[in-house]
């Protein structure tokens, strides 16, 4: 016997959280706190989305006309690595797989899911297997347009094994890793391959780990003993074939994932390019070079990729041939590469040449005082797609002049960590951020943002101890001066040196983060004193920012981010798991240089084992969702109680001059529906505030019934 969808989402009631789109990049919107979208009512089948009649004249909702010509023109600034989306984990990179891939699911414009690639699903009663009947006479198309393969259950499973192989070095893997039957054990066994292991026997020294023997069985080591110089114990990583992942054509229209465990959730992850559908005979040629360019992939979506010149420009023309193409307006797309997009989009626009520009802080205000350019600017959706923290690092690596010897005692002292805590001031930080904007539409007080997750009407957010935190501000300067001065005590016993060099790192390439660092520096001297803290700015440039910096964990205190994957509380736990780079606070280590291997006190690492108690119990629990969200709950509230990270705010609400409509787009918390033009229209005037606010007011009162 089995669930329908329909059955599945009404006990998840998790379809109240998803979130949108805006202008020519993903929006950073917000659906508003405690609302939820219409159930699906009980069926066989899933709910197809109304079919909404096509307009009898050329004017949209907003009540602008549409362009006689539907061209949709912008400006981009550097170029994308790769467009392979089954390799890439960036947003940016993702966007041209969005526009060409049908993904098995889509959401509508209020964050409902749609059939799309798959026309219709059906899980198993214990929640471990779900089989996709995808839709019929559908082809992939190169970037001319010609027909070519077509599309089948056969290009998601051959995709999936590509993402599971370790050779193809795939950053979205972690969303197969552990959710599909053996994904993991062929990632393992794939990277062991890959490694070369040595002839049992001739190993010599800690880094010859792998060995083989005769049989062609691959063992690792673990155990290093230092007496012998050899590891004590070996132990087998079994072959595994890419025939044994958890993914299976039962024929070419019908699809089966198996999971390792129930994820109710797990039709929300769908929208990552890590279960996107790839030729399987072009990805069987290609190998590692699919997606280098638009000659090097096939596409099935609402557009081909007909142009790509690196650093100069990108085409995108619509797919006559989709199964939806009546509902794809935009009919060209073209992306122009220029270094100095952000300063020349906005006088661009002006003359127009372009129907996109972000308005940055430096000139917003003057947009916004003349009464020509202030009927060309309007604001965008706050939504919690992303949620913003400031990360203490538990395992530094930077340089030695920072003393991060002397930081990692610091670190460890939860007084000192909760000093800081109660000393950022987010108001002030925000204001310098989101010029002209109230900070409180940005701040909150939790990791997941109010919102994402509502069980029965009530918001994750309010469940447990959590509930304590997302009605209370976190600055406090009385209390921040009261753990400074119990910290200062502990950590002279401890031997640290003052005041303790704090290097807190900002990206070039944002017009607003260098100003927000120097308010944080400004702050938290007043307030503790610059004899106790010594705030240190340093720049790093925006093409290796990440590289840099959080991921060589080169960094004391960092403005740091997570995008959710999926519509569950869960995910806001993944950045912090057992091995992370977003504070490293986890038993693994990252070695760099033979620094800090391990800088953890004993204090630390019991709090390490406490949260970890709490999140995998968390985890296991996947029918009950009240007490999967109370456990979460728990989870997190203990994360915040002990501050092992401050909860700063989302983003969004940043102004800009567009000629879309991003309330005609699909809507979705994570995942890449944000990032589609299907549905949108190009407008002949730009899009003013007064009408933003009245599609807003429009598009929340629909969200809430």
């Amino acid at each position: 016997m089995k669930k329908t969808l329909a059955m599945l989402l009404a006990v998840m009631m998790i379809v109240a959280c998803f979130a949108g789109c805006q202008g020519n990049t993903p929006a950073n919107t917000d659906q508003p706190s405690g609302t939820e979208t219409q159930q699906p009512t009980e069926s066989t089948q899933p709910t197809e989305a109304p079919v909404e009649p096509e307009p009898e004249s050329n004017i949209g909702p907003d009540g602008r006309e549409y362009a006689d010509e539907q061209v949709y023109r912008t400006l981009y600034s550097s170029e994308v690595n790769t467009m392979n989306y089954l390799v890439s984990g960036t947003t940016y990179e993702l966007v041209v797989g969005a526009n060409t891939i049908d993904s098995l699911v889509e959401n509508d414009t209020y964050g409902n899911i749609l059939p799309c690639g798959a026309e219709s699903w059906e899980v198993s009663e214990d929640g471990l297997t779900w089989t996709f009947h995808l839709r019929a006479g559908q082809y992939w198309y190169d970037a001319d347009g010609n027909q070519k393969d077509p599309v089948t259950a056969n290009d998601y499973v051959a995709a999936a094994r590509y993402v599971c192989d370790s050779a193809m070095d795939c950053a979205n893997s972690y969303l197969m890793d552990g959710w599909i039957v053996n994904a993991s054990e062929l990632l393992t066994y794939t990277a062991a391959l890959l490694a070369n292991p040595i002839e049992q026997g001739t190993e010599v020294g800690k880094d010859q780990d792998l060995v083989v023997d005769a049989n062609g069985i691959i063992y690792e080591g673990s155990e290093w003993n230092e007496e012998t110089e050899k590891y004590d114990t070996w132990t087998e990583i079994p072959a595994v074939t890419p025939e044994e992942l958890g993914v299976e054509a039962v024929d070419d229209l019908t699809l089966v994932y198996h999971l390792v465990k129930a994820r109710p959730y797990f039709l929300t992850a769908l929208q990552f390019g890590t279960y996107w559908p790839a030729p399987a005979s072009l990805l069987a040629e290609l190998g590692d070079a699919y997606g280098l360019d638009n000659y090097s992939m096939w596409f099935n979506g609402a557009y081909l990729l007909s142009e790509f010149k690196p650093n100069e420009k990108r085409t995108y023309t619509k797919n006559e041939n989709n199964w939806d193409a009546e509902h794809v307006y935009i009919e060209r797309i073209e992306q122009t590469c220029n270094t100095e997009a952000t300063t020349l989009a906005p006088e661009l626009f002006l003359r127009g040449e372009i129907d996109y520009a972000d308005i940055g802080s430096d000139i917003v205000a003057d947009w916004l005082s003349d009464p020509e350019k202030s009927q060309m600017i309007s604001s965008s959706r706050v939504i919690g797609a992303y949620s913003y923290f400031f990360g203490f690092n538990f395992e530094p690596k930077f340089d030695a002049e920072y003393e991060p010897e002397n930081w990692a005692i610091a670190v460890n002292n939860e007084n000192f960590r909760k000093a800081v805590f109660h000393g950022i001031n987010r108001d002030e930080y925000l204001s310098a951020k989101y010029p002209g904007d109230d900070p409180s539409i940005h701040k909150i007080n939790t990791v997941t943002p109010k919102g994402f997750s509502v069980n029965n009407g009530k918001d994750y957010v309010f469940y447990g101890d959590l509930a304590k935190f997302t009605e209370t501000e976190s600055f406090n300067p009385e209390l921040a001066v009261q753990y400074r001065d119990a910290a200062k005590a502990e950590l002279e016993a401890a031997g640290c040196k003052f005041p303790i060099k704090v290097p807190v790192n900002y990206n070039t390439s944002s017009t607003t983060w260098a100003n927000c660092t120097v308010v944080l520096e400004q702050q938290l001297e007043e307030l503790l004193g610059a004899d106790f803290i010594d705030i240190i700015v340093v720049p790093y440039s925006g093409s290796s920012f990440l590289k840099e910096t959080r991921r060589n964990g080169n960094y004391a205190i960092q403005e740091l981010n997570w995008g959710a994957d999926f519509m569950d509380p869960e995910t806001w736990a993944d950045p912090f798991d057992r091995e992370n780079s977003y504070n490293f606070f986890c038993n693994e280590t990252l070695e760099q240089n033979g620094i800090n291997q391990y800088s953890k006190t004993e204090e630390t690492a019991a709090l390490i084992d406490q949260y970890f108690e709490l999140v995998d119990a968390a985890r296991e629990e996947t029918s009950d969702m009240d007490a999967r969200y109370e456990a979460f709950a728990a989870a997190e509230s203990f994360y915040i109680e002990h501050a092992i990270v401050v909860p700063g705010f989302i983003s969004g609400g940043s102004y800009s001059a567009t000629k879309l409509n991003g309330f005609e787009g699909q809507y979705a918390m994570m995942g890449q529906s944000s990032s589609r033009y299907k549905g949108q229209h190009v407008y002949k005037t730009a899009m003013s505030q007064d009408m933003f606010d009245a599609q807003y007011a429009e598009w929340t009162a629909a969200m809430e019934g």
